[in-house]
């Protein structure tokens, strides 16, 4: 089966997708098609928040709510892979990401 996305023309391919009136903008694009890579790849979305988490850019609560897992489990994950947990976020925001991963998984 042939590659739908050309690497030569992935800029074009991109403004198409723009042109053909779903999204309104190339971020809106590109966001979407990263939550379908994700979705699509479990394994893939633990390490993207992993990875987030490890460079700071989301906390704990955030990062566990991005790889699809309870906040311990997902402590666990970041165990095996020797990334330290920081212990500075707020009890109220680790409580609602909390509250939304469960309420994610009842929708489910």
């Amino acid at each position: 089966m042939a590659n739908i996305i050309s690497l030569d023309l992935l800029e074009d391919e991109l403004g198409a997708v723009v042109w053909a009136g779903d999204y309104q903008s190339r971020e809106e694009a590109i966001g979407h098609a990263l939550e379908v890579l994700l979705a699509a790849n479990p394994h893939l979305r633990v390490k993207t928040a992993v990875e987030l988490y490890r460079r700071e850019k989301v906390t704990l609560a955030r990062a566990a709510e991005i790889a699809g897992l309870e906040l311990e489990t997902f402590k666990e994950r970041l165990a095996e892979r020797g990334v330290p947990i920081h212990i500075d976020e707020p009890p109220e925001e680790v409580r609602a990401g909390a509250e939304l991963i469960r309420r994610q998984r009842e929708a489910s």
